[in-house]
């Protein structure tokens, strides 16, 4: 083989080699660059997916079904007052168990479209009706037989002494 033979060749192997080279570079930054696009396609997803459960739970918190109440710590009491208006006191109950209170109670309605009042028509219908349920965990035990409730004027009213927590000191020895 000739002398410019041989150069040729070298020439066409080295540039096939640097085409090579910049090929590798070329595919190594378009994997980076996707890498990078998965990695904020992840994160982005977290991010609707946060703001997301974060409007589920707002809806919980305001749908029909919840039990508007405050919930009050008095040192040796918890106090709980409830809204319920428009039930009887029959249609509430409230349970403890452990350290969840439970409050059920039932939003009657005069006038119920759904069971063939043909003479009822809402309009507007923003006030609850049907089931409605709120548990809430209790930071510690209640006292089961000091407990009180009271209802009137649509309002609930627990009183619910604290267990009080024993205290024992140890000698050391």
């Amino acid at each position: 083989m000739s002398e410019r033979g041989r150069l040729d060749k070298e020439e066409f192997s080295d540039k096939i080699d640097k085409g090579v080279e910049r090929g590798k570079n070329v595919a190594e930054k378009v994997a980076n660059d996707f890498g990078k696009t998965m990695d904020d396609i992840v994160i982005n997803l977290k991010s609707l997916q946060k703001e997301f459960d974060g409007k589920i739970n707002e809806y919980k918190e305001t749908s029909h079904s919840r039990i508007d109440l405050d919930f009050i710590d008095a040192g040796e009491m918890f106090y709980v007052k409830a809204d319920l208006p428009g039930v009887e006191k029959d249609e509430i109950d409230v349970e403890i168990a452990g350290r969840d209170l439970t409050i059920t109670a039932y939003f009657g309605c005069d006038c119920d479209e759904e069971k063939g009042d043909n003479d009822c028509h809402f309009l507007i219908r923003g006030r609850k009706y049907g089931p409605a349920r709120r548990t809430i965990t209790l930071p510690n035990k209640v006292k089961m037989d000091g407990t009180k409730a009271e209802f009137g004027n649509g309002v609930l009213f627990l009183e619910l002494p604290k267990v009080e927590l024993k205290k024992v000191k140890l000698d050391i020895k």
